[in-house]
C-alpha cells in the first residue's frame, strides 16, 4: 500500500483537503478580529474546538486516503452535499433578511474551501479511487476464505 500503487485521484483528494484547510486558517487570519470577537466570551474554548476540528479532518484524510475505508468516502460525499445545502440555505436567509453579517473575502474564502472540499470528495468516485477502495475489500475476503480453508501457506510454500 505504497504512495506507487495510490491512484493519482486520491492523491489529489488529500491535497485538496489540505488546501481547504488552508483556506480556513487564511480566512480566520485575515479575518481575526471578526472572527475573535464572535467568541468573546470563550476565546479559550473557541480555540480548542478549532484545534480539535481540525484534528478531526486530518485524521479523516488519514482514514480515507492510508486506511481506505469505503464508508469514510461515502460520508465524505454526504457531508459535502450537506454542507453545500446548509451554506445555500444560510445564502437564501441573508437575501431574505436584505443584510449580510460578512465581509466579501469571507466569502470568497468559503467558495474557495467548499469548492476545494466538493472536488476532493467527487475525486474518490473516479475509476482508480473506486478500485482503490474496493481492492481492499477483496483483498480481506480473500485473505479470509484462504484462513477458513486452512491454506495459511503462500504459494511460494512460506508461512
Amino acid at each position: 500500500m505504497s504512495d506507487q500503487t495510490m491512484p493519482g485521484s486520491v492523491r489529489y483528494y488529500g491535497r485538496l483537503t489540505y488546501a481547504g484547510m488552508a483556506v480556513i486558517v487564511a480566512n480566520q487570519l485575515v479575518n481575526w478580529d471578526r472572527t475573535v470577537g464572535r467568541f468573546a466570551e470563550a476565546p479559550h474554548i473557541f480555540s480548542v474546538v478549532e484545534i480539535l476540528f481540525f484534528c478531526v479532518q486530518i485524521f479523516w484524510v488519514w482514514l480515507v486516503v492510508r486506511k481506505r475505508a469505503n464508508w469514510a468516502r461515502w460520508m465524505t460525499l454526504g457531508t459535502q452535499f450537506a454542507m453545500m445545502f446548509i451554506i445555500g440555505f444560510g445564502f437564501g436567509i441573508v437575501a431574505e433578511k436584505g443584510h449580510a453579517d460578512g465581509t466579501a473575502t469571507e466569502l470568497v474564502f468559503l467558495i474557495l474551501a467548499t469548492v476545494s472540499y466538493l472536488l476532493a470528495a467527487c475525486l474518490l468516485f473516479t475509476r482508480g479511487a473506486t478500485l482503490w477502495f474496493v481492492h481492499q475489500t477483496a483483498e480481506f475476503a480473500h485473505a479470509g476464505a484462504d484462513a477458513a480453508n486452512g491454506s495459511a501457506l503462500r504459494s511460494d510454500g512460506s508461512f
